[in-house]
């Protein structure tokens, strides 16, 4: 068996679908201390979805002691409700982060549920929903996380969007608003670059955290890699970055546009962000788009001795393949998630429609690794039965082989659902 193989224990024969009954779609990982998986993302048509959660056993069977025979749905709104991040605290509950009410209009929500998948109303116990919350930074326009951490003393840090302007939230573990970020608010809209959009987030140990995304730049406002750091009461960190006036970089691949979606940490420090790069439009729509990766020091340049003058790229095909998800292995691999052949890349964020689960791993130096996949290019394909398949989040089970998370369109009639794939390591 090659490192890549599709993990054979796993599901059956390595894959496993989940099926709501309706279309759905996950979008994010998280992994328990026993290994079981939790997945979060959206159930229903993207117009009236609802959140969804379900919990897999360690072998990829849906885990019957969660929810309904392993299944949770959170109905908020008649409108687009669709969760976008999920992680454990210290005490096993699962913390879901998204939006509520459609992207461009809604609200920020949060829920928490215990172990066995119920509301834990001791989250805004005094709401009208316990065990969830809402809350907005721009008043009439969208409002989003799309990344949550939780740190040490339990508050839940969120990064996505506030209106016109990147957004960042802080609760504390009872759900209410953290009035020592944010100078006093615990929600702000911040300016970073031109006009940046947050995807991905990162806790360090000095309680500054680290976001990614993609930023408008130049005269023809083309995307380009994000990478900001801000201080533990979210303000912009000027130490960091070489934008105009610290606290951020941008990268440029090929004078197109660039997507960033995804963030990991070398053990060394080093931050390595990923995502689509070179499409020919802001909205990753056209042309030759590719998985790409860059890397910085821990003072935020791009670090020159990381694959090629600090950055990779790894083109599978002539459609979309790009990243979503990124985790880093115990030698510093930098393991990664995405799609491969899909018809256009961050359309394709919602709902696959011609794609396939993609796998990506290099070097700790960002090189692709030729000892992973058949074909020893450092990525491997893998397609569920119908195609219109794509991978969400990534995670490292305590073996070290790789779950991949996101929707598999399969069945008759053909229907998108929460998908995941085990790979050895």
């Amino acid at each position: 068996m090659t490192a890549g193989d599709l993990d054979t224990t796993f599901g059956t024969s390595g894959t496993t679908t989940v099926n709501f009954g309706r279309t759905s779609i996950a979008n994010a990982l998280a992994i328990q201390s026993n290994d079981k998986l939790v997945l979060a993302g959206r159930v229903g048509d993207a117009s009236t979805g609802d959140w969804g959660i379900a919990r897999l056993k360690k072998d990829g069977a849906l885990d019957p002691s969660f929810g309904s025979s392993g299944l949770v749905t959170i109905p908020f709104t008649a409108q687009e409700d669709v969760a976008r991040a999920v992680a454990i605290d210290s005490s096993g509950n699962i913390v879901v982060g998204g939006f509520v009410g459609s992207e461009p209009a809604g609200a920020i929500a949060f829920a928490r549920l215990t172990s066995s998948g119920a509301l834990d109303t001791t989250f805004n116990p005094t709401g009208s929903v316990p065990g969830t919350v809402t809350y907005r930074i721009d008043p009439t326009l969208g409002n989003a996380v799309r990344a949550l951490v939780i740190d040490s003393s339990g508050k839940i840090l969120g990064a996505g969007i506030g209106g016109a302007n990147p957004g960042l939230i802080r609760l504390n573990s009872n759900g209410s608003l953290d009035t020592t970020f944010a100078g006093g608010a615990g929600k702000e809209a911040v300016a970073i670059g031109a006009s940046g959009h947050l995807f991905a987030l990162a806790l360090l140990s000095s309680g500054k955290f680290l976001v990614a995304g993609f930023d408008a730049t130049g005269t023809t406002t083309q995307d380009d890699f994000l990478l900001a750091q801000f201080t533990s009461t979210g303000s912009l960190d000027t130490t960091f970055g070489t934008g105009s006036g610290g606290g951020f970089t941008d990268t440029d691949f090929n004078s197109l546009n660039d997507l960033a979606f995804a963030i990991g940490l070398q053990s060394t420090g080093k931050i390595v962000i990923g995502g689509d790069t070179d499409s020919t439009d802001a909205f990753g729509l056209g042309g030759d788009v590719k998985a790409g990766w860059a890397r910085y020091t821990t003072s935020g340049a791009l670090d020159t001795t990381f694959g090629t003058s600090g950055k990779t790229q790894i083109n599978p095909t002539s459609l979309a393949d790009g990243v979503r998800g990124i985790v880093i292995d115990s030698s510093d691999r930098i393991v990664t998630a995405g799609f491969i052949g899909e018809a256009s890349a961050i359309s394709s964020f919602l709902d696959p429609v011609a794609g396939s689960f993609g796998v990506y791993r290099l070097t700790s130096s960002g090189a692709p690794d030729t000892s992973f996949g058949a074909a020893g290019g450092g990525w491997v394909r893998t397609t569920f039965a119908n195609g219109g398949d794509g991978g969400r989040a990534v995670g490292l089970q305590s073996s070290g082989n790789i779950v991949v998370v996101g929707g598999a369109t399969t069945g008759t009639p053909a229907q998108l659902n929460f998908a995941a794939a085990r790979y050895l390591s």
